[in-house]
C-alpha cells in the first residue's frame, strides 16, 4: 500500500483499525441486537466494493501471465487439497473427538479453500493479486470435484451437492467486479493516462477499499455477534483447533515459500489461499447435508468470527517481513 516510499497514513493506522471494526461490531450487537442484525444487509455490497477496488488496480495482462507461473500454483493446490483435509480430521480427533457434530463441522469449515477473502487480504499484504486471480479457478473446480469425496471419507457420508449457490457467489463477487473492474482501468487509462492512475485513481481505490472492509467488518459481527454471544460454550471448543489450523498452516506457507524460493508477492498470496477459508459454501453444504445436526451448521457459521481476527494478525506479520526485508 506504501508503494516502496514508506508507510502511507492508512498504512499506519491499518491494524489498529481493523481491530478496532471487529470490536465496534461485537459492541453494536450487545447492546443494540434489532439493529445489529439488520446490518448483514451491508456485508455483500460491501465485499462487492472492496474486490472490485483490488480488480480495478489489477491489469489483465498481469493475470494471464499468472496462469504460466506454476510453482506457487501447485504448491497451493498440494496444499488446500491434499494436506489440509486430513489435517483438519486430526485437529478434529484431537481436540473433538467426543463432539462428533462440532468434529464434522470444523472439518467442513476447513476444507473448503476461499474464493474472496484471501484476494482481499493478499491485496492488503502486496501480494501476487494476478496468480491469486488465476488460482481461483482451479479452487472452485477442485472443490466441487473433491468436496463428496472429503466428505465420505473424513464424515463418513457421501451426499449430493449442489455447488449452484457457489457458482452464483463466483459470478456475483468474481467475475462481475473483474469484468467491471478491468473496463473502469481501460477507460481511466484511455481518458487520463497512466500517470493520472497512479498518482490519483490508486490512492482512491485505496481508500475506498480500506473504508469498504471495515464497514464489511463491522457489519459481519453485528449481524453474527448475537449467535456468538448466544453460543460460547460452541465457540469455546472450536477455539483452539481453529487457531491451531490458521497458525500452523500459515507456518508451512512461509517454509514452503522460503524452500522453493517463492518470492514475497507468491508467498502472501500461498499465505492467504491456504488459511482463509470458504464459510459460505460451507454452511450452504452444512444447512443441505446435515439437516438433523444443526450444531454442524453452527460451527461452520462461528468460524469466520476465529478466522477474521487472525487473518488481520497474518496480514500484519506479512507486512512486517515485508518491511524487515525491504522487498520491494
Amino acid at each position: 500500500m506504501g508503494d516502496g516510499r514508506g508507510l502511507t497514513l492508512l498504512d499506519k493506522i491499518q491494524p489498529a483499525a481493523l481491530i478496532l471494526s471487529i470490536a465496534v461490531g461485537l459492541f453494536v450487537a450487545r447492546l443494540f441486537p434489532q439493529i445489529a442484525a439488520s446490518l448483514g444487509l451491508f456485508v455483500a455490497p460491501g465485499i462487492f466494493v472492496v474486490i472490485y477496488s483490488v480488480f480495478v488496480g489489477t491489469e489483465l495482462g498481469e493475470v494471464l501471465r499468472a496462469f504460466r507461473n506454476v510453482k506457487p500454483t501447485l504448491i497451493a493446490l498440494f496444499v488446500n487439497f491434499v494436506l489440509v483435509p486430513p489435517y483438519a480430521w486430526l485437529l478434529g480427533y484431537v481436540f473433538l473427538r467426543s463432539y462428533a457434530d462440532v468434529w464434522v463441522g470444523l472439518i467442513l469449515y476447513l476444507i473448503t479453500p476461499c474464493v474472496g477473502w484471501y484476494l482481499i487480504f493478499t491485496d492488503l499484504a502486496g501480494g501476487n493479486v494476478s496468480l491469486g486471480v488465476s488460482l481461483l479457478a482451479w479452487n472452485v473446480l477442485l472443490q466441487i470435484a473433491l468436496m463428496p469425496v472429503y466428505l465420505y471419507f473424513l464424515a463418513g457420508r457421501i451426499i449430493f451437492i449442489d455447488f449452484s449457490q457457489i457458482l452464483a457467489s463466483v459470478g456475483m463477487f468474481l467475475v462481475l467486479p473483474l469484468t467491471l473492474g478491468w473496463a473502469t482501468r481501460r477507460l481511466v487509462l484511455r481518458a487520463r493516462g497512466s500517470e493520472y492512475f497512479r498518482m490519483s485513481v490508486k490512492p482512491f481505490l485505496s481508500l475506498l477499499k480500506f473504508s469498504a472492509l471495515l464497514l464489511v467488518i463491522v457489519a459481519m459481527f453485528a449481524s453474527q455477534g448475537v449467535h456468538l454471544l448466544e453460543n460460547w460454550s460452541v465457540l469455546a471448543l472450536v477455539f483452539l483447533p481453529t487457531l491451531a489450523y490458521f497458525f500452523s498452516v500459515f507456518a508451512l506457507s512461509l517454509s514452503l515459500g522460503r524452500a522453493f524460493g517463492l518470492p514475497y508477492g507468491d508467498t502472501a498470496l500461498l499465505a492467504f489461499t491456504t488459511t482463509a477459508r470458504n464459510s459460505e459454501a460451507s454452511v450452504a453444504i452444512a444447512v443441505s447435508a446435515f439437516p438433523a445436526n444443526p450444531l454442524v451448521a453452527l460451527v461452520v457459521a462461528i468460524g469466520p468470527s476465529i478466522e477474521l481476527p487472525v487473518l488481520v494478525l497474518l496480514l500484519q506479520i506479512l507486512l512486517w517481513m515485508k518491511r524487515k526485508t525491504r522487498t520491494p
